[in-house]
């Protein structure tokens, strides 16, 4: 009897089992897992070691950087908008490199607002609009901004989180793009520079020495012009040769800044030309040009001041730098050798030669 129980239990269970083996399963639809904190920490962080090892220069310059950084973002993220900003060295100004999304102009008001209070105050968030700091080596130089509105993949909290990780990797990569960028720079100064003073210590006639020598300069400082003034025996200045792009119909150039610069002996540097009043509108440079910045160094033969050499707005419309006066003040006594042969080849003649005579 013992034994027919037990069987009995076995055949129960066995049945039970099988009934419920075979009843329907509930079957729900599975929605795709947003990308965690960590994985989408991960991959900015990969994406941006990515492009600063780039061979590609462009992609490795600040732009390509932070144009590579806000794509990712807004795609893995799904926010309405991000903007890098960084603080131009030279003008102290912050200035965009690359956004993503946000491109309604309604907006463009309360981004500016936030901009400025961000800076002033680091990390700060108005309704979806959110400005975080962008450090380096321990001080502010530039900006996150990011327009998250109803993102469904960026609670504030993460957005804080995601950012605090990634920003001091997007802050390295920008501080390296920035040096690369300046030692190519660097680099081809050099090659000017020693292609005016090749120039200068050539066989060439003095007259095409200076002319070339001229473009040289003005290619050196990326200017959009530049004139070589030259001292006559009467002590007046005289414009010898105007270069560059923009230098049509200043043929007849006359400088008050380069006489002041040629009587004193002390180099100009104008970085404000709307606002300085040493700039004149309808005289010299100003009848042809809009001049917003100009550099203006005298020429010397030893101690003897014989001319000076003038350029005017740097192509990529930022103003010159007391670097760019330097330079090019370091050229001075080249120049001055070159003007002084040019000079003692004149005597007799009623001083040198003026714009357009070989």
């Amino acid at each position: 009897m013992a034994l027919a129980r037990r069987k009995v239990s076995r055949i129960a269970r066995k049945t039970s089992s099988q009934s419920t083996s075979v009843a329907p399963r509930r079957t729900t639809s599975r929605k795709p897992t947003p990308m965690g904190d960590e994985r989408l920490i991960r991959t900015l962080q990969q994406r941006l070691f990515e492009t600063v090892c780039n061979p590609d220069g462009e992609a490795r310059s600040p732009i390509g950087v932070s144009a590579s950084f806000v794509q990712l973002f807004r795609q893995l993220t799904k926010v309405e908008g991000i903007a890098v900003y960084v603080r131009d060295e030279q003008t102290r100004e912050m200035t965009c490199l690359a956004e993503a999304g946000c491109a309604n102009s309604s907006l463009a008001g309360q981004w500016r607002e936030m901009l400025a209070k961000a800076e002033q105050q680091g990390q700060i968030v108005s309704g979806g609009l959110h400005g975080f700091r962008l450090h380096r080596i321990g001080r502010m130089e530039g900006l996150i901004m990011v327009q998250t509105e109803k993102s469904p993949r960026l609670t504030s909290r993460k957005l804080r989180a995601v950012v605090e990780a990634v920003e001091p990797w997007l802050a390295v990569a920008l501080d390296h793009a920035r040096l690369t960028v300046k030692y190519a720079a660097k680099i081809l100064r050099i090659q000017h520079m020693e292609q005016v003073s090749d120039l200068l210590n050539s066989s060439l006639g003095e007259e095409e020495k200076l002319r070339r020598a001229l473009d040289a300069a003005i290619r050196l400082v990326e200017a959009e012009a530049g004139a070589l003034f030259l001292g006559a025996v009467d002590g007046t200045l005289k414009l010898y040769a105007v270069a560059g792009e923009h230098a049509a119909g200043l043929s007849a150039l006359q400088s008050a800044i380069a006489a002041a610069v040629h009587r004193t002996g002390q180099a100009v540097l104008i970085t404000q030309g709307v606002q300085d009043a040493r700039l004149v509108s309808g005289q010299g440079w100003q009848t042809a040009i809009s001049v917003a910045s100009l550099v203006s160094v005298p020429v010397r033969t030893g101690a003897q001041a014989v001319g000076v050499l003038e350029v005017v707005n740097r192509r990529s419309g930022k103003p010159f730098s007391n670097w760019d006066v330097l330079e090019l003040a370091s050229l001075s006594n080249q120049f001055g050798l070159a003007i002084d042969n040019l000079r003692r080849r004149a005597v007799g003649t009623g001083g040198t030669k003026p714009v357009g005579q070989g």
